[in-house]
């Protein structure tokens, strides 16, 4: 049976990979509209979201 602190550990642990992900995915998104010339008319620009976190 597997310690559930060593599981919750690892599943923190990840949880942290994640949002780390999403925030570099951010900003790459952030530099590519930036880049690209429809953008300053706000044409084809996704509108980011921000994710609700639970406690």
């Amino acid at each position: 049976m597997k310690n559930p602190y060593e599981v919750l550990r690892m599943k923190e642990q990840e949880m942290l990979r994640v949002r780390k992900e999403m925030d570099a995915l951010r900003i790459a998104a952030r530099l590519l509209g930036a880049e690209d010339p429809g953008a300053a008319n706000g044409e084809g620009q996704p509108k980011l979201q921000r994710v609700v976190e639970m406690p």
